[in-house]
């Protein structure tokens, strides 16, 4: 079966079992793995502690598009929205953010956030999600002197 414009169906999942080494082969894709150190007993990890995850699969099964939740019953980040390189523009991470969005609204969490990367001015926008003073902090690894 074909899309709108020939392109073969993308299949999305939620929370189902996911090829662990075509997950990581898409951060790897991404630039989000380029040291290659995730693990597929890391990755199966951060599956298992997502409280919510959708993954897209072309039709050879490749995966071309993930996002994630995680946190506990009131306070929650959304993660990892990605999108194989070669897939990107076919409306793959808007699935995704409707799909999280989706849970979201399932939920009973006061408190969502995210960290926009994508570049795209906008995206998370459209789901609802708005800007903040900066009141983040971040702790980086090896910069502790406490």
């Amino acid at each position: 079966m074909t899309g709108k414009d020939d392109r073969p169906e993308i299949a999305f999942v939620e929370n189902a079992p996911i090829d662990l080494a075509r997950l990581n082969h898409l951060y790897r894709l991404i630039g989000w793995d380029s040291a290659n150190r995730r693990t597929e007993a890391d990755t199966a990890e951060m599956l298992r502690v997502s409280r919510y995850y959708i993954a897209a699969h072309a039709p050879d099964g490749e995966v071309v598009g993930f996002a994630r939740v995680c946190g506990d019953p009131y306070v929650a980040q959304v993660l990892d929205v990605i999108t194989h390189p070669a897939y990107r523009r076919r409306g793959i991470a808007t699935r995704c953010m409707r799909g999280v969005l989706e849970h979201l609204r399932r939920s009973r969490y006061v408190s969502v956030t995210l960290t926009d990367g994508s570049g795209i001015e906008g995206f998370y926008r459209r789901f609802g999600f708005r800007s903040m003073n900066e009141v983040a902090l971040v702790w980086d690894r090896g910069s502790s002197s406490g």
